[in-house]
């Protein structure tokens, strides 16, 4: 009899675990967003100017995509295809590129051409004006959220 209560309290213990484990499960981007090195990247399929893109982002508590690593910059070339995204780095005229969150752009990767805004390509970083429409990306801290 002993035995049998120590199982069936071990029993209730273990449910009792997992169903809080289930409730308290938790994802680290919203749907349509993908994961990589911490961060949530969100590929849009329709195009905006590069001041649109950021306001779509910052609407959803993201910047137009910032990046720090060649690991993140080919893993977005990868997702990138052969479309054209406008990313968080921009500049004024005569003045250094500098990304979306006001660092500095350090001159890690080559930004090819003219232009106050940057996008991305399959083959690298290009300048460009504002006043153009692209797809864009969106990025932001891969923190846990509850899932619904």
């Amino acid at each position: 009899m002993f035995f049998l209560m120590i199982l069936i309290t071990t029993l209730a213990t273990i449910l009792a675990v997992e169903k809080h484990k289930s409730s308290a499960e938790r994802v680290s981007c919203l749907d349509g967003w993908i994961g990589y090195l911490g961060k949530c990247f969100y590929f849009s399929e329709s195009t905006r100017t590069w001041t649109a893109s950021q306001n779509f982002c910052a609407s959803h508590a993201a910047t137009l995509a910032v990046f720090n690593t060649t690991k993140e910059l080919d893993f977005l070339k990868r997702y990138s295809d052969h479309s054209q995204y406008w990313i968080g780095l921009s500049r004024e005229a005569g003045q250094s590129w500098k990304w979306i969150d006001g660092t500095i752009y350090s001159g890690w990767f080559q930004v090819i051409g003219i232009g106050e805004c940057a996008y991305l390509h399959k083959t690298g970083i290009r300048g460009s004006s504002t006043r153009l429409v692209r797809k864009w990306i969106c990025s932001k801290s891969d923190i846990c959220i509850p899932r619904s």
